[in-house]
């Protein structure tokens, strides 16, 4: 068996993006012996980001609890969901380390033992896009969030109430006790916070979604390198150029590809089953929500708002189309698997041959999706669904609050 070479190098691209991101955040897994600095400044990092995304979900709860007007608490959920989301999916990434580094070993192997140049091309193929993915959802999920913390606090402007109070809107509205959050320098800080814990927010929701992206589209790679297997040896067998021997060998190695790919899925199934289901759940009712947001900005008058919560529209749709294309991606090479071994001259082969053949053809027939909690698969069909509830929902929210 050959070996790539330059399968760090090969690593490094694919993961570039994600690792950059989760490196930040605390959570890339090291292969190394990490160094007392290193394990103190891992420590420091999750607890930064824990601090960040708190000192926004708490006085964000304690608001929303408080306040009285129905219209506002729906237009401040969304910031909740997101809020408990990240955490949720954040206190996945640290507890499941481990789960992680054993999916990019398992994926690291796969490089440095490529069979051939035409498999590295072809996992290269899906690495390529996969990495498009990734920088897609980066990019729609910063620039939407960002505004969405920085640019409407201020297209908002300075609220006076009627007791002639100015009132200076934050990007997120919280509840902060006894404290003037309308006087400087306590203004200032508390805006920089919540612009710093959304960088962690959308952080954690980028690192997520490159995670499944990479593990998916590298089992994508794999089980075409496995079709491209299955037809070589029926090819050989058929024009009877190979030795018995190495046909053993050929079936061999495609058995051991399909057993090791199934292995792959299982412990990413385990490890992103729990943070794939708090994505689309979540996402599905922010999504509903701030279509309601974007009728009641309308109402007002308000074309900037509106295209700010558009954006975070757009970016959550986004977000879960990525889940969900990677999923159903990955049903179509297993449904592209099973049926190439069903059209393989099995029936021409020795008995003792024929019989392994069989055992690979029944295997291949197997289910092969990733799901969200084990509860809806990862496909367009879910996507559809999701649309369809999250559309639902709103109707029956604007006819509640009408």
């Amino acid at each position: 068996m050959s070996r790539n070479e330059r399968y760090q190098d090969d690593i490094m691209y694919i993961t570039y993006l994600t690792r950059n991101i989760l490196q930040m955040l605390g959570v890339w897994p090291s292969f190394g012996e990490r160094s007392i600095g290193e394990r103190v400044c891992k420590i420091l990092l999750i607890l930064i980001s824990y601090v960040l995304l708190y000192c926004v979900l708490i006085p964000g709860a304690l608001f929303w609890l408080f306040e009285k007007r129905m219209r506002v608490k729906i237009q401040t959920t969304p910031l909740l969901v997101f809020g408990f989301m990240a955490i949720g999916k954040y206190v996945n990434l640290v507890l499941r380390e481990d789960q992680v580094k054993s999916c990019l070993k398992h994926i690291e192997e796969d490089w440095r033992n490529v069979r051939s140049v035409n498999s590295r091309d072809t996992m290269m193929q899906y690495a390529r896009t996969g990495r498009r993915l990734i920088t897609l959802c980066a990019t729609f999920m910063y620039s939407s969030g960002l505004s969405f913390r920085s640019i409407l606090p201020f297209v908002k402007g300075k609220i006076v109430t009627a007791q002639n109070i100015t009132i200076k809107p934050l990007p997120c509205p919280g509840y902060f006790f006894s404290i003037n959050a309308q006087v400087s320098p306590i203004y200032e800080t508390i805006f920089a916070l919540q612009f710093v814990s959304g960088l962690v927010t959308f952080s954690i929701t980028t690192g997520v979604c490159g995670l499944v992206i990479i593990f998916v589209m590298h089992a994508c790679g794999q089980l075409r390198i496995l079709i491209g297997l299955m037809r070589n040896l029926a090819d050989e067998q058929w024009h009877e150029t190979e030795h018995e021997q190495n046909m053993n060998r050929k079936l061999a190695d495609m058995v051991e590809h399909q057993i090791r790919i199934r292995n792959f899925l299982r412990l990413v199934e385990h490890t992103l089953q729990q943070m794939c289901l708090i994505e689309l759940m979540g996402c599905t009712t922010i999504v509903c929500i701030l279509g309601y947001c974007i009728i009641v900005e309308s109402e007002n008058s308000n074309p900037i708002a509106i295209c700010s919560y558009l954006m975070s529209l757009i970016s959550m749709m986004i977000n879960m189309f990525m889940f969900c294309y990677t999923g159903e991606q990955l049903t179509i090479q297993a449904e592209k698997v099973a049926t190439t071994s069903c059209e393989l001259k099995w029936y021409r082969l020795p008995d003792k041959k024929a019989r392994g053949i069989v055992l690979v053809i029944i295997m291949s027939n197997l289910p092969t999706k990733v799901t969200a909690g084990k509860i809806m698969d990862l496909s367009y069909k879910t996507y559809g669904d999701v649309v369809k509830t999250a559309v639902t929902y709103f109707n029956m929210l604007r006819n509640i609050t009408e």
